[in-house]
Order: structure tokens, then C-alpha cells, then sequence
């Protein structure tokens, strides 16, 4: 699991890249609102190992509470492209490697 700061994005204060067995690598971060500084809300999703597409979105923001896709979910997603790509991959093959494992166990 990483745990780190993206300095250029001043907005993100804490952010976690890991992965848990049968749901998928996560990516997840506390997020400042736009609208109400020092506001922090909890953002996550959950990508797929195989084809690395986000299966799963959540938010603690009001939108995010009604199922919407809010603005710190296209943050994170952002990220998770971008600056957090060669994180999310290294993951991935963590995860899989270890499946593998578990599956020889027979």
C-alpha cells in the first residue's frame, strides 16, 4: 500500500493506493471541498484488476451520498490516470501475483 501526497495538488491532503482479494485495486483520498475550505471528504474507487476500468465510485460529499458522480470523484479518477498510473499498475501486479498464489494452494 502507498500512502502519499500530491504536492502540485494542494487540495488532496492524504491518498492511499491498495488492493483487497475478490473486490479490486482501490484508490482512495481525502479530498478538500471546493466550496467549504477545511472540509475534507472521503473519495474511493475500486478499479479492476484485469482490464484496470472503474467498477466502483463513492463519495461522503452530499452528491456522492445520492449516487452522483461529484467533482472529487473525477479528481481521484483523474488521478488514478495520471499521476498515480505507474502506483495502480504495480498494485495490480501485486494482486494478481498474489491470486496466483493462493489459487496453486489447490
Amino acid at each position: 500500500m502507498i500512502s502519499t501526497q500530491i504536492p502540485s495538488k494542494s487540495y488532496v491532503k492524504r491518498l492511499d493506493v491498495f488492493y483487497t482479494l475478490g473486490e479490486g485495486v482501490i484508490v482512495s483520498a481525502d479530498i478538500e471541498s471546493r466550496t467549504r475550505k477545511g472540509l475534507m471528504h472521503y473519495s474511493r474507487i475500486v478499479v479492476d484488476p484485469v482490464d484496470l476500468k472503474i467498477v466502483k465510485e463513492s463519495c461522503s460529499c452530499e452528491a456522492g451520498s445520492f449516487g452522483r458522480k461529484c467533482w472529487h470523484i473525477k479528481t481521484l479518477e483523474e488521478l488514478a490516470k495520471t499521476e498515480l498510473k505507474d502506483e495502480v499498475q504495480k498494485t495490480r501486479e501485486d494482486m494478481m501475483r498474489i491470486e496466483e498464489d493462493i489459487a496453486s494452494w489447490g
